[in-house]
């Protein structure tokens, strides 16, 4: 399993909210296993695919933050950058897959740069209290670096995920991908796994 269930309040918030399939641009897409690797077919398979959700055209969401804090005391809230590719990680302390997958997005996300695709990732953290996930960083540093936040009110989850039809709710991690121009692309649920980033990399590009 590569979903993490409910565990918490926050959580089970998530669980509340009703799965919306109106408003998905890209149509009813056959999923790609989370086992399917790229050299099984020779062909790295469309982002459509991979996403839980794919939004294509005008009509996709707007990507907008819900109500947030810095997740390290002392720092300035970040602004979110709509002129190019934005990455929103939702994790929480509690979660194993999270803190797994986290090294895996950070060099994914060095690889884009390398590969000259201009992405901003945000960490966002769903932890209720906020002592969790201070003395979380303070003990692990370098994990959710650059733009790191912490949901500033648990309840503000399920509303925000309603914002865009047609997402997966119920399990963490979760990746929300917005084109330049603010448009949200892609939500996926589920961990990472290794072999995906020519399936990422093509997202990016798509």
């Amino acid at each position: 399993m590569d979903r993490l269930p409910p565990l918490s309040a926050t959580v089970l918030a998530l669980a509340a909210v009703a799965a919306l399939a109106a408003g998905c641009g890209g149509g009813e897409q056959p999923r790609i296993s989370r086992v399917e690797g790229v050299k099984a077919s020779g062909q790295t398979p469309a982002p459509e695919r991979w996403c839980d959700v794919f939004y294509a055209g005008a009509d996709a969401p707007t990507l907008a933050l819900p109500k947030v804090v810095p997740a390290r005391t002392g720092e300035r809230l970040p602004v979110v950058q709509t002129d190019r590719w934005v990455w929103v990680n939702l994790w929480a302390t509690w979660c194993g897959p999270c803190r797994r997958e986290m090294p895996l997005v950070l060099r994914w996300h060095e690889q884009l740069g390398k590969d000259g695709i201009g992405a901003d990732l945000w960490f966002l953290s769903v932890d209720a209290r906020e002592q969790d996930l201070t003395r979380f960083l303070q003990e692990n540093p370098t994990v959710a670096p650059g733009n790191s936040v912490r949901l500033a009110a648990s309840s503000d989850l399920d509303r925000w995920l309603a914002g865009f039809p047609g997402a997966p709710t119920g399990s963490i991690p979760l990746q929300v991908i917005a084109a330049p121009g603010g448009k949200v692309r892609c939500i996926r649920a589920g961990s990472l796994r290794e072999g995906d980033y020519p399936i990422v990399k093509t997202l990016f590009t798509h």
